[in-house]
């Protein structure tokens, strides 16, 4: 009898240390054939400046609601292929800007240009930007003069050497880990063009209209089995707070990263902006009711953390391609006619009329870079630049339907909105195109509304960094 019971008992035991591993195989066997860095710093000016986003703030910032960051992840594969992905809690990462801050670390590291993708939030609770003390006089700018300019190209400049040093100080903290890769929703992203009776399009919220709600999620882990990094993204608008908090903040994005750095203390948390330039969040409030949108995403992150996170393993790859984006080519009398428009589309007009009454020619694209990157076959991160509407992440996941796509906006450039060809039809705020002097960029003859065929370029460049990844991926 005792022998059976013996018996018994260590085929039990057996049963159980064999369910066991079989679980921690499942867990922990995926080897750390990844090495991955992370570094953040803090970019919070140490003395009040003009914030960026909203018109009609007539002074400096008034207060600190939290810091804000900008934040590195360097990845390097089993190959010894690296990339270094950027985050900060600003407008926009503008290529006039940081374009000098990838040659540096192109020309120090030998990565190239592809390698590199920077992303912002565009948090309009940020500081604006800019190189050039004397571009005030437009609508953005109400308290960009004098001494308060200086302040900014000093801002500037201080910022400019802050995301290089992030990016070196990620790359020398690379350590080997595993990545996995999972997804969740959101409910506050809302769509913010609806249509009157008399079919104009105007700004608020239309749960009707198209979103992307998806939280995607990365993350890394080291060796001993903690997070050392998230990578998450959100499609929607990073402004619950109006332009009537006149305050440094990192808006719903920045108290989800400081959530999720509470809740996995090892852990550098950075945030992707979607393509969310045709959504708000919902509702738009104060900062309590921020914060409850930041806990919203977080808690979404969480899930998708704690749940069915898949393994992300092969190779690093990269596509890069700069594609010219047309732009409507406008009579002086059209350009009149747009100028007695009494938002930003009329804003701009009048600019436009300024340029061509001083002898300018209006360009007929906008050059921006699009890319993707490949995970070997587990994963692959598009990156469209600026302010792109919903769809173009919606569409472009529904025609790879076999492929686990990550769609993002806002990277490597911000130059204005990219509507689909159905809002340049209908009209409406996110057909205003090139804004580039709105943000602080020395640039007049940028200026321009994209055509209907910007939306047949967009797609086919995104189809051809896909297959590009795609097909690096297997050679």
């Amino acid at each position: 009898m005792l022998s059976s019971l013996r018996f018994l008992y260590m085929f039990t035991l057996s049963l159980v240390i064999c369910i066991g591993l079989g679980g921690i195989h499942s867990a922990y066997a995926q080897p750390l054939d990844w090495k991955v860095g992370v570094a953040k710093v803090v970019i919070t000016p140490e003395v009040p400046i003009p914030l960026v986003g909203y018109g009609g703030r007539a002074d400096p910032y008034s207060d600190v609601d939290i810091d804000i960051y900008a934040k590195a992840m360097a990845f390097e594969d089993h190959q010894g292929t690296q990339g270094i992905i950027v985050t900060a809690d600003l407008v926009g990462l503008q290529d006039v800007f940081f374009g000098p801050v990838c040659e540096q670390v192109m020309k120090e590291t030998g990565l190239t240009r592809a390698q590199l993708m920077l992303n912002a939030s565009h948090n309009h609770t940020g500081p604006l930007m800019s190189l050039n003390p004397d571009i005030g006089g437009n609508v953005a700018y109400a308290a960009f003069e004098g001494d308060n300019a200086q302040k900014v190209v000093e801002y500037t400049k201080g910022l400019q050497e802050k995301l290089y040093e992030v990016m070196m100080a990620a790359l020398k903290d690379l350590a080997p880990a595993k990545l996995a890769w999972g997804e969740d929703e959101v409910e506050f992203v809302m769509n913010r063009r609806m249509k009157n009776k008399d079919g104009e399009i105007y700004m608020a919220p239309n749960p009707n209209g198209p979103v992307d709600p998806v939280v995607p999620v990365l993350t890394a882990t080291n060796g001993e089995g903690a997070i050392q990094a998230i990578l998450f993204g959100c499609a929607c608008h990073n402004t619950g707070l109006t332009g009537d908090h006149n305050v440094i903040s990192g808006d719903y994005a920045g108290y989800a990263q400081e959530i999720l750095e509470k809740r996995y203390p090892e852990s550098i948390a950075l945030f992707k902006s979607g393509c969310g330039a045709d959504a708000n969040p919902e509702p738009r409030t104060n900062i309590p009711g921020v914060r409850k949108i930041g806990l919203e995403l977080a808690d979404a992150v969480t899930r998708a953390i704690e749940n069915d996170r898949r393994p992300v393993e092969g190779k690093l790859t990269f596509a890069y391609q700069m594609t010219k984006l047309p732009l409507q080519k406008l009579s002086k009398e059209e350009v009149d006619v747009l100028a007695n428009d009494k938002g930003v589309v009329g804003l701009m007009a009048k600019h436009m009329k300024v340029y061509l009454a001083e002898g300018g020619t209006l360009p007929d694209h906008y050059t921006a870079p699009i890319a993707a990157w490949g995970f070997g076959n587990d994963l692959i991160i598009v990156a469209f630049p600026t302010e792109t509407v919903a769809e173009y992440a919606l569409n472009l996941r529904a025609e790879h339907p076999d492929v686990p796509l990550w769609v993002s906006g806002y990277n490597n450039d911000l130059f204005g909105y990219i509507p689909t060809a159905q809002i340049v039809r209908e009209g409406g705020h996110e057909t205003i195109g090139v804004t580039t002097w709105l943000w602080g960029i020395d640039l007049e003859s940028q200026v321009g509304f994209f055509t209907e065929d910007v939306e047949r370029v967009m797609m086919e460049t995104a189809r051809d960094v896909i297959q590009e990844v795609r097909v690096n991926s297997k050679n």
